[in-house]
């Protein structure tokens, strides 16, 4: 009997660590609203979000932004163990993560005003959301994009296909 007790804790304990180190995703605009990701001003994660999946992604997910070249300040994210942020890249040849939105990093001054405009170098709620994809760099396609505040993983969420979809037409 107490076997079996002691199998059930380590497996609910299992069951806990895989559930609470999975993230969530957001299909939708009010889910990405109950979040509190990038809101109120002077952050700029909502903003930058929105323009990015209006300006630097068609409908099929091709990349029209280059994260590779650092177009608007993309860089390469280095997902690193022991704590991954996100799912861990099996074949960082064919894909790698890149974020966007630190607005310290070069070429940041490209992007647009409305996302830039609260930013301010002494206040670092202005810099502190950022968007992340996944990109597969044979065939120019973004798998996934992820949201987070400033690399928390407790505020780290992948957006789904329908979130994109809605943002798109904002």
């Amino acid at each position: 009997m107490m076997r079996q007790c002691e199998f059930f804790l380590r497996l609910v304990m299992l069951v806990v660590v895989l559930v609470s180190s999975s993230l969530r995703t957001l299909n939708s605009v009010e889910e990405l609203e109950e979040t509190g990701f990038g809101r109120p001003p002077p952050r700029h994660g909502l903003v930058l979000l929105v323009w990015y999946v209006q300006n630097c992604v068609d409908n099929n997910m091709m990349a029209l932004c280059d994260p590779i070249k650092g177009d608007y300040g993309f860089h390469e994210f280095h997902n690193n163990k022991p704590h991954f942020l996100l799912p861990e890249l099996n074949d960082t040849s064919t894909y790698g993560y890149f974020t966007i939105g630190n607005l310290h990093y070069k070429h940041a001054s490209d992007l647009p005003f409305d996302v830039k405009k609260y930013y301010d170098p002494q206040d670092p709620r202005s810099n502190m959301d950022r968007v992340i994809v996944k990109y597969s760099k044979n065939k120019n396609m973004i798998m996934d994009v992820y949201i987070s505040e400033h690399y928390k993983k407790s505020k780290t969420y992948r957006t789904g296909p329908p979130l994109i979809t809605e943002l798109r037409q904002h």
